[in-house]
């Protein structure tokens, strides 16, 4: 059951690109939110997938709010999840009896497969259960697990294998008698009886190991000689494969017992819980994340998400997601909407000015209501947007083949060709590099091909006289006004907070001179 799409068989996505994952930080905030390696890469494939159809986003924000609404839901269906990957490790659901394959541990495998569907078919029934759930996606695994635990056939299943492992179970311990070779090497296992309870050693572990410790080395020993001649042995542990044979033999009796119960249950396919653990681990890690954000004070809200017809995409009060991550407090928050007027925006102020941590907010919002998450504001409604481009200051190692300047043009060209009018673009001091001039007349061309593709765009520049030219830039071809935005400035404090102004290129060298103690008054007075 995928529980990702409204249609399983219509999974319509935009896969964003590596290099935005790395300009909005996104794997640094899958690192805090994941809990293994394996977790990681889940998270990573699915928040990089943005929906395209407008439904899926509002199907998995029912689930998130089930989520929040339900307590506890989380932490049972947390549980659930090294269960339904145990499952996986049965290769996703009990096989079917073989023809070919008929040997016992074989058969013994396939019983715990059974056995490993049923209990968490049972798990998963019970819990969901005892929840209020309005999801689509949870109600309707609720009342297909509850339909198929109801069933006679998994009813007989779980009497069955309570049966065969208690039978099996009788065998919990064994006596071994081995006789040696001259080197202390095994010969054989000359004696071996299986008893119904488990042995203790009348030793203590430091009189077993002075007892057993040569037997062991002579026998390494042994074993590394046999590698060196070329007549490696099949088997590092030369006990267990002297046991395996007469263990099989013992539990020969059970051979038919199992074949049969098997048999009876073919039908019984845990397909559909399996293929669910990637989108149940991406639900349960992201909404772990929104708890600990709300238990530590941070603002949340769910996106109200428009129809495809409208084009708008407004946040208030929002803030950095990562601000919140590195637990600062007294975040200052802002307003932003992109609209059928509005979408493009060029914003100029002072450096360290919050330039690039609004630019980046905005991106991983933009991500999260795409992937039907809660956002870091206090409101958020209109249409996500199907994709998410970047360009941030890079790695001067990575430019090696090209220049900046060489690099900065792939990566435009490449932007370019990728956009359309449901994508944000995000440029972060684009054409730094180059001279004023020459940055300004390309990213002047750069604004109007995207203008023409009716993109949203965010262009953060040091280029005040870009800006100055909104003017002549809102006649191109295109969809709405370009608008001039800064980094506010009072008394020469930078005050984190966007506003609509031309540039001010005065306040903002006066801001760091200011900073750095080069203004004429600030060395005037050093060097008295």
């Amino acid at each position: 059951m995928n529980i990702l799409f409204a249609n399983e068989n219509e999974k319509k996505y935009r896969q964003m690109p590596d290099e935005t994952a790395k300009d909005l930080a996104i794997d640094e905030i899958i690192s805090r939110i994941s809990v293994g390696v394996y977790d990681k890469a889940i998270l990573r494939s699915i928040m990089l997938e943005l929906p395209k159809d407008p439904d899926d986003i509002r199907f998995r924000q029912e689930i998130f709010c089930d989520f929040s609404r339900n307590e506890g839901l989380r932490e049972s269906l947390e549980e659930a999840l090294p269960m339904i990957r145990t499952m996986r490790d049965f290769a996703g659901a009990r096989r079917a009896v073989r023809d070919k394959d008929n040997s016992l541990y074989t058969l013994l495998s396939d019983l715990r497969s059974l056995a490993t569907y049923v209990d968490t078919t049972r798990y998963l029934s019970e819990q969901l259960a005892r929840f209020e759930l309005s999801s689509r996606a949870l109600t309707k695994l609720r009342d297909e697990l509850l339909a198929i635990t109801e069933t006679e056939d998994f009813s007989d299943a779980e009497k069955d294998i309570k049966v065969m492992l208690e039978d099996l179970s009788t065998v919990r311990s064994a006596m071994i008698g081995i006789n040696f070779n001259p080197d202390l090497s095994i010969s054989e296992v000359a004696a071996i009886e299986f008893l119904p309870y488990p042995l203790r050693s009348k030793y203590k572990f430091v009189q077993m190991a002075a007892i057993f410790g040569p037997i062991i080395q002579a026998g390494q020993a042994a074993q590394a000689l046999t590698r060196t001649l070329g007549n490696a042995p099949k088997s590092d542990d030369p006990l267990l494969a002297a046991i395996a044979p007469k263990l099989e033999k013992h539990l020969k009796k059970h051979f038919s017992d199992i074949k049969q119960v098997l048999s009876k249950y073919t039908k019984l396919d845990g397909h559909f819980i399996t293929e669910m653990y990637e989108g149940l681990t991406f639900y349960v890690a992201l909404s772990r994340f929104a708890a600990s954000l709300k238990g530590a004070g941070y603002e949340l809200c769910m996106p109200e998400i428009s129809d495809e017809s409208d084009r708008h995409f407004e946040v208030k009060d929002f803030y950095n997601v990562r601000l919140a991550v590195l637990n600062k407090k007294d975040i200052v928050k802002n307003d932003f909407c992109f609209s059928e007027d509005e979408r493009l925006f060029i914003l100029t102020g002072p450096n360290r000015g919050g330039k690039t941590i609004l630019e980046q907010g905005l991106g991983l919002i933009s991500v999260f209501a795409a992937l039907g998450f809660f956002v870091t504001a206090s409101s958020c409604r209109g249409l996500p947007f199907q994709n998410i481009l970047t360009h941030f200051p890079i790695d001067e190692n990575l430019t090696i083949n090209y220049g900046r300047l060489g690099e900065e043009a792939v990566r435009v060209r490449s932007i370019v060709k990728e956009a359309d009018s449901r994508t944000l673009v995000l440029f972060n001091e684009t054409y730094s590099t180059t001279s004023e001039a020459d940055a300004l007349y390309l990213s002047e061309d750069l604004l109007h091909i995207l203008k023409d593709k009716g993109s949203a765009v965010i262009f953060n520049t040091h280029i005040h006289e870009l800006a100055r030219r909104i003017d002549k830039m809102s006649e191109w071809e295109g969809p709405g006004s370009v608008v001039s935005l800064i980094m506010e400035i009072k008394d020469n404090i930078n005050t984190f907070k966007v506003r609509r102004s031309p540039p001010d290129t005065s306040s903002y060298a006066r801001n760091i001179a200011l900073k750095y103690g080069i203004t004429y008054e600030q060395m005037k007075e050093e060097k008295n």
